[in-house]
């Protein structure tokens, strides 16, 4: 994936120095390497040499109490923001509420037809993240950097689902699945409790709503396993 300079790192992402890159790409194209230095498009050319690697493998650091004090913070900061996205249509959305309950059940107790939950949540919403994806990817946080036990379960229902989304949302899942996320994410999960309000305020600037979708699921899975 190549990103503007002012997006944070994602999984398998390569950065640019620059801001706007709609003048040098179309949608879905695929860029040819030359050289193994060298990325061409139709219109732009991207020198790799003087790239510098930066991993977005998630280290678990999770400890118990960092998990209560940062379901605490983003329900603070949710507090003060209008719902939109999927806080907005948990509020009258019958299958995404019946979704919800069951994740959340399943979180505690290991019980229920996992599979069925998350089919309520894959592809749901629009755009090129799906709300439903991006809540999903806040559960993988919560449920990789705080090793849970259910997390390789997780995985498991989820990948075979992962048609039935965008190809933007399946590679972000496939990478979660894998540890790795994007560079707001790895920071929120290091938990600092002085950066914990900055590092928030960064997850929910991504996107239209895609930040306030995983935070909506980083604290449903934060609450279900606090």
């Amino acid at each position: 994936m190549v990103q503007a300079s002012d997006m944070p790192l994602a999984p398998a992402g390569m950065m640019t120095d620059c801001v706007d890159l709609r003048p040098f790409f179309t949608v879905g194209e695929r860029l040819r390497w030359r050289d193994e230095t060298c990325l061409y498009g139709t219109k732009a050319r991207i020198e790799l040499g003087s790239a510098m690697p930066v991993s977005t493998r998630l280290i678990p650091c999770g400890e118990a109490q960092m998990l209560a004090r940062l379901a605490a913070q983003i329900a603070a900061f949710f507090s003060h923001q209008p719902e939109k996205g999927i806080r907005l249509a948990l509020r009258t959305d019958a299958t995404l509420i019946r979704a919800q309950t069951s994740l959340v059940h399943w979180l505690r107790t290991g019980e229920g037809d996992l599979n069925e939950c998350l089919m309520g949540f894959i592809g749901r919403g629009e755009g090129l993240t799906p709300a439903g994806d991006d809540f999903l990817l806040g559960v993988s946080l919560i449920l990789h950097n705080w090793r849970f036990a259910h997390a390789a379960a997780f995985n498991a229902a989820l990948l075979p689902l992962l048609d039935r989304t965008t190809d933007i949302s399946r590679a972000m899942l496939e990478q979660g699945c894998n540890h790795h996320y994007s560079a707001q994410l790895l920071a929120l999960a290091r938990g600092e409790n002085e950066t914990g309000p900055q590092a928030i305020a960064r997850v929910a600037d991504y996107g239209h709503s895609s930040g306030h979708d995983m935070l909506a699921g980083i604290l449903t899975a934060a609450h279900a396993l606090a």
